[in-house]
């Protein structure tokens, strides 16, 4: 038994992003300028319209006898991977999981956060002193003002690639298609164990189809065909190497009680644009909830003869929750596709991406910050020569006063030569 879980977590705590950006504004006109565009940015984020988006990556063997070091071989082969292609990546340590877990369960204020006791485990750091919650068919309710509820996959289309993963997030091309509120998108696996029984159950069941086709039955039921098409193309899946699985598909949205309803409807309708059928969770929230979680899909429990083998994932597969299927299906439903963040090692201009990724952007990459750190981070892609164009009054003026302020506001030079003097007043 094993596991491996994908969460995507979209969150309003922004402020990291404001503060290092601030950081580099220390005169006082461009101190003065950058709070208030920081504030603006603040109380966006409040309403749910912009937000940070950040992939946690875990892996769960239940068993103490685990060889670490092989575990941290493949950690660091993970992480090369993914820079390889884009992606910005560090590793979590203690406090960085229990920040990310303390903002999904309502604890935001970090001012707030005491420092994490090394002498006492995790679990009992992560909520609140006056935490409460309640569970209820529709959601869960913490305290009086957040209340989160669970969705399940249970269709998705025939055809699907995992450059299109970003579609969960919202389409850029439709207006007002994102996710408006805190949220997470879950990929769990959980490999099964007796895989050759699996395996000679599903070859079995190949066998009982066909045999049905030779008597006509397809004629009787017409899903026989593609139901044996599915089965087939599985069955050869694990003929050559894949394992059986069960895959875990959810999206997690964090609102307030009033209105939550209206923002796990609103995804359901736009997820159904795109092919895939959610579903709301009935008086299960909490149990999805903890499974997304890191370290509770699957745990070791040591009996008197032996141990077993428990966990969420465990309990939710006996409820009937999850899909069974063969493992090289998640390879198109990785949830690790967002929007651009920018170069993090450039803070430029501060914009959003059209779905409320808070940005950085300055086509001069990092080199006015010649003493910028690069730990562990793509190196920027500057380029120093850029157009504006567009038609009168959309606004090339404008962005070109904001790349301006940008770039004195960290200590650059400008230089403008305007021969219709748009800049006069600027």
């Amino acid at each position: 038994d094993s596991s491996l879980r994908i969460l995507m977590i979209g969150s309003n705590k922004i402020e990291h992003f404001l503060n290092n950006w601030l950081a580099y504004r220390t005169e006082e006109l461009f101190a003065d300028l950058a709070a208030k565009r920081t504030e603006f940015f603040r109380q966006k984020a409040q309403i749910g319209e912009v937000r940070d988006v950040v992939v946690l990556i875990s892996i769960t063997i239940p068993s103490i006898a685990t060889d670490l070091e092989n575990m941290q071989r493949r950690r660091e082969n993970l992480q090369n991977i993914l820079t390889s292609i884009g992606l910005y990546t560090d590793w979590v340590n203690s406090q960085t999981l229990i920040d990310l877990l303390r903002n999904i369960f309502g604890w935001q204020d970090k001012t707030e956060y005491p420092d994490i006791n090394d002498h006492e485990v995790l679990s009992e750091q992560i909520l609140r002193p006056d935490f409460s919650m309640v569970e209820q068919d529709e959601m869960i309710l913490i305290g009086e003002d957040q209340a989160i509820a669970s969705l399940e996959i249970v269709k998705r289309p025939l055809e699907w690639k995992l450059n299109l993963m970003d579609l969960f997030i919202g389409n850029e091309m439709r207006r007002g298609d994102n996710i408006a509120c805190n949220y997470l998108i879950h990929l769990g696996v959980h490999i099964l164990t007796n895989q050759g029984m699996l395996k000679a159950g599903a070859l079995g069941r190949r066998e009982a189809i066909m045999r049905n086709f030779q008597a006509g039955m397809d004629k009787l039921f017409p899903d026989l065909r593609e139901e044996y098409t599915d089965l087939d193309s599985a069955v050869n899946s694990l003929l050559v190497g894949n394992r059986m699985i069960n895959l875990h598909l959810n999206v997690i949205l964090t609102d307030s009680p009033k209105k939550i309803k209206e923002m796990t409807q609103n995804y359901q309708s736009m997820m159904r644009r795109n092919g895939f059928n959610f579903v709301a969770c009935k008086f299960d929230h909490l149990a999805v909830l903890l499974n997304s979680l890191p370290m509770q899909m699957l745990e070791e429990d040591q009996r008197f003869i032996g141990s077993k083998v428990s966990g969420a994932s465990i309990a939710l597969r006996n409820l009937g929750r999850g899909l069974k299927t063969i493992s090289s299906e998640i390879n198109a439903l990785l949830p690790i596709i967002g929007e651009w963040k920018g170069d993090l090692n450039s803070p430029g201009l501060l914009l959003t991406g059209r779905r409320g990724q808070i940005m950085y952007w300055s086509p001069f990459g990092s080199a006015l910050l010649p003493n910028v750190k690069r730990a562990n981070v793509l190196e920027a892609a500057e380029n120093f020569n850029i157009c504006v164009a567009g038609t009168s009054g959309s606004g090339k003026s404008v962005l070109l006063q904001e790349i301006m302020w940008s770039t004195l506001g960290v200590g650059g030079k400008v230089f403008v030569l305007d021969y219709g003097r748009s800049f006069n007043h600027s």
